[in-house]
């Protein structure tokens, strides 16, 4: 599943991170992929010492948006990475890792994609995610995050005006299975709309929804 995360990043933690960005030090992209030659960005090395408060904050956020909890069953996350695409980079199809050389080793199973500046800052520049014979772009609003499946193919488009600015990672969930994850959130929207009635709701009925999915989670859930 492919969810947007709306309102990720508060107006002064994203003024905060583009601030940061203006002042980094950008390095070739291919540091952390030299042998793919589809890749041609910028990125602030994560072993820079500036980085490491920014990507608490980007980490943070995205730790305590609802939809991740509710979409992504976060388990860990890997350190965030800055990227910045000039006029003529682009980022050419590919497909995530599966596993990071962290200790202890952290599967990739959603990439996220956090935007620092609006679509209008730029042109091109579009996360292109293959959904069998078609491509989703994706170009959100500053402060908005895309979610979506480790094990897609996709890309960035050529830049052909202006900067772009996101900040990326990835993230190891308790349930690895995208189906299982699908149907956690499918009770989850269920509780949801039922709770919605508010003096309406049938309370029997939210206790179930919320037992079927505790449940469930506890049965599927990668510990």
């Amino acid at each position: 599943m492919i969810q947007q995360l709306r309102n990720v990043l508060k107006p002064d933690e994203l003024a905060q991170l583009r601030g940061f960005a203006e002042n980094a030090h950008f390095v070739d992209g291919r540091i952390t992929n030299p042998n793919h030659p589809v890749k041609q960005n910028q990125q602030v090395a994560q072993d820079d010492p500036a980085n490491a408060q920014p990507s608490a904050w980007v980490r943070d956020a995205l730790f305590r948006h609802p939809d991740m909890r509710v979409g992504a069953f976060p388990k860990s996350m890997a350190m965030p990475t800055f990227s910045r695409y000039e006029p003529g980079m682009r980022y050419g199809w590919h497909m995530d890792e599966a596993f990071f050389p962290s200790q202890p080793p952290m599967r990739s199973d959603l990439s996220c994609t956090l935007f620092l500046n609006e679509p209008e800052d730029y042109e091109g520049g579009e996360l292109m995610i293959s959904m069998g014979q078609h491509a989703l772009p994706c170009k959100l609003p500053a402060g908005d995050a895309i979610l979506y499946p480790s094990t897609t193919i996709h890309q960035v488009a050529p830049v052909t005006r202006g900067v772009r600015l996101v900040a990326i990672t990835w993230i190891q969930s308790f349930v690895a299975d995208v189906q299982q994850r699908e149907l956690l959130q499918q009770v989850e929207e269920a509780r949801a709309i039922e709770g919605s009635r508010g003096e309406g709701a049938d309370m029997r009925m939210l206790l179930m929804l919320g037992s079927l999915r505790n449940n469930l989670f506890r049965m599927w859930s990668d510990m």
